[in-house]
């Protein structure tokens, strides 16, 4: 069912999905959607975790064990992955997030948890690095974190309305920012 939603969010948007329309492209009932989900916006917080889960295995799977500028730079490679090998999922997800800051959007708490999660990881990442000696103490991580995630997200909204954004050469080009505004100079 997350896969049939993931399609009619990407073909239809969000007003065009409906519960009929998932049952009937899962091979299943509306009855049945409505009774495991509960709702529309208990659909589209499922579909907006699942997929956010995703993103978060791919991101610590790249990451790994690095820290610091690395662990940063990392991250872009998992989204560029991500955006490659699963644009269909990334779109949803970011269409589900764009919208959340519509007041009437029932799963904008899902959103703003994993918002909070992204973040936490990327500040722990940089204070990593700042422990190591590798990036520059008066940089505030959480402040570092918000940057980092918002150029991010707009890169992914950029790319989901210009199709044809060189995403390779933005990604090379923030991979060579992070170094050049984090690094300190006798890393």
């Amino acid at each position: 069912m997350t896969d049939a939603a993931v399609e009619l969010l990407v073909e239809h948007g969000i007003a065009g999905m409906t519960l009929a329309g998932i049952g009937k492209r899962a091979g299943y009932s509306r009855g049945l959607v409505t009774h495991r989900f509960g709702s529309k916006a208990g659909l589209l917080g499922h579909v907006h975790d699942s997929v956010a889960a995703d993103w978060l295995r791919r991101v610590q799977t790249v990451v790994g064990e690095s820290t610091g500028i690395t662990a940063l730079q990392r991250v872009t490679d998992a989204l560029v992955g991500f955006m490659t090998e699963e644009p269909d999922e990334l779109r949803a997800m970011y269409l589900l997030r764009y919208a959340s800051i519509d007041p009437s959007a029932e799963y904008r708490a899902n959103v703003a948890r994993v918002n909070k999660a992204h973040i936490r990881a990327l500040a722990a990442w940089i204070e990593d690095g700042q422990e190591a000696g590798e990036i520059v103490q008066n940089i505030d991580a959480r402040l570092a974190a918000e940057l980092f995630a918002s150029a991010i997200d707009g890169l992914l909204y950029r790319w989901m309305v210009t199709p044809d954004l060189p995403v390779r050469e933005l990604q090379e080009l923030l991979r060579r920012y992070i170094e050049q505004a984090m690094r300190t100079p006798q890393a």
